[in-house]
């Protein structure tokens, strides 16, 4: 999941207002946050402007954040609102951009545009998923929450969170037919 939790001291550091442990949470978390905000907005701007509010967010938190569980599920907690709250405010379609992460690199020219024509459908396929479905697909496989964390993430049973997963699998699975991957083209 994400980074690894920051120690104790770091957390008071930034809670007192020391620049370079806000720093440091900042340059911990900007890749995960950032990662997990592109995969649920599909916009690479927007992730980059929510990501920056997610920070600016958490330095304004600093005297109020109170360590109840892990600093991982509070952060993408502050992430997930921002991202749902601009989904309802724009409620605009976005052409995904190929999510670079998911490609391996290939060593003919043939293979890697292949692998970015098959990324660009499974992205697109993400995308045409609910968005409560979508954000269950990316913490897990993405983010790899276990479905405990993503309970208490998403304040939902984790029993409810797997049977999301399992019918956000199917659709996916439709979805990727109707792009023309097959499952041998997947693996």
């Amino acid at each position: 999941m994400g980074a690894p939790e920051p120690r104790a001291d770091l957390i008071r550091r930034w809670q007192q207002g020391e620049p370079a442990a806000f720093e440091t949470l900042v340059r911990t978390w900007e890749g995960p946050i950032g990662r997990f905000l592109y995969r649920l907005t599909r916009s690479a701007e927007t992730a980059r402007d929510l990501s920056q509010e997610v920070f600016t967010r958490v330095y304004q938190a600093r005297h109020s954040y109170r360590d109840r569980g892990h600093f991982s599920t509070w952060i993408y907690r502050v992430a997930l609102n921002l991202a749902r709250d601009e989904a309802r405010r724009s409620r605009r379609v976005t052409e995904p951009y190929p999510d670079h992460e998911l490609a391996c690199v290939g060593t003919a020219a043939d293979g890697w545009a292949e692998q970015q024509e098959t990324v660009a459908k499974v992205v697109a396929a993400l995308g045409e998923l609910s968005p409560s479905l979508r954000e269950v697909v990316v913490l897990r496989y993405y983010e790899e929450f276990s479905f405990e964390e993503m309970g208490r993430l998403l304040e939902t049973p984790a029993s409810t969170l797997k049977s999301r997963f399992g019918v956000a699998l199917r659709q996916l699975e439709d979805r990727l037919a109707a792009h023309g991957l097959r499952p041998e083209d997947r693996t």
